[in-house]
């Protein structure tokens, strides 16, 4: 395995030269094609490990996220990933499933690892836990999507409550009197803004609140999937359903097709992401968009700044979600 040495032998430069262009330091331009052609050559690597205890800096950044199968949190670790590669750094991804004793011990394993900064979406961890594992770590974060109450850090979110105000007045406004909801648990930051945008929007549109119409679970597929039957057994089953998540979309409508049921004749919905694929339903299912790509962007903009220096109040920044159609 070629060494620093070998690289400097070879570009007929100075170790300490190639030292300071692999940090990002300036070295004159004929010095530097130089030793990109020698690191080519020689097939160099550079250790990232020792390179972290010169530096105090491993140059690696933990992304904790509840489910990385999701579209929504794919797409949004796609666009962070690339600005963070593309400013010098790499991703170290770990998923928690939704499991608050996955999500301690994977966040304690990331900062076990020497991470610089942190971008994390919060579930069922409580703050005093957050600040005491992190206590011997003090890096910059990033909050995703969701907050932790009482962590004061950057936070990229959406707005979650008028973009399912927007999605249930349109089902009110087709003439729909019964609108259930199936979201994710209370606890989380983006399900509750989701549930209290349903209920402004009956409280605006004159329409009484019915709790056997709401449904409260985890965010996932068998929530729609059960969800759909809960709610038709009801004498007044409802004639509309706003699903607050991609998981729980799909087993709604994996389950409204078992039964035969036509959408949107038989029941309507509106959905939250995967985007695609409802666009393609013929015909279209409505949904809210998230803006995923700027959000992960601006999430790993946020943490690249702080590490470099900004020590400004948090930032916390609500986009605007569209509809598909």
């Amino acid at each position: 395995m070629a060494t620093i040495k070998d690289v400097a032998r070879l570009a007929g430069v100075s170790v300490s030269t190639i030292s300071k262009y692999l940090n990002g330091g300036n070295v004159l331009e004929e010095n530097a094609e130089a030793i990109r052609k020698a690191i080519a050559e020689l097939d160099y690597r550079v250790n990232p490990f020792a390179r972290s205890l010169k530096t105090q800096r491993s140059r690696s950044i933990g992304v904790l996220l509840p489910d990385i199968t999701a579209p929504f949190f794919g797409n949004v670790l796609t666009a962070l990933d690339k600005i963070l590669r593309e400013n010098g750094y790499h991703s170290l991804i770990s998923c928690y499933s939704s499991n608050h004793g996955l999500e301690r011990d994977n966040l304690s394993f990331l900062l076990s690892t020497g991470i610089d900064g942190l971008i994390y979406a919060p579930e069922d961890l409580s703050v005093e836990e957050f600040y005491e594992l992190t206590a011997n770590r003090k890096i910059p974060v990033v909050q995703l999507d969701r907050t932790l109450q009482g962590l004061a850090a950057d936070a990229v979110l959406v707005n979650n409550a008028d973009a399912s105000y927007a999605a249930v007045c349109r089902l009110i406004d087709k003439g729909h009197r019964r609108v259930a909801i199936i979201s994710g648990p209370k606890s989380v930051f983006s399900a509750k803004e989701r549930q209290i945008g349903y209920l402004r929007a009956l409280s605006d549109r004159g329409i009484l609140y019915d709790d056997q119409l709401v449904i409260s679970d985890q965010n996932e597929f068998a929530t729609g999937y059960r969800g759909f039957d809960t709610l038709m057994k009801l004498d007044d089953k409802p004639t509309a359903v706003f699903t607050t998540n991609h998981n729980i979309t799909m087993g709604f409508l994996t389950a409204a097709r078992e039964q035969g049921l036509r959408i949107p004749e038989d029941v309507d919905i509106f959905g939250f992401d995967c985007v695609d694929i409802c666009s393609m339903m013929r015909p279209p299912l409505p949904v809210v968009h998230q803006p995923e790509m700027e959000i992960g962007s601006l999430a790993a903009t946020y943490l690249i700044q702080r590490l470099e220096g900004y020590t400004g109040e948090p930032r916390v920044t609500k986009l605007k979600c569209k509809h598909n159609i």
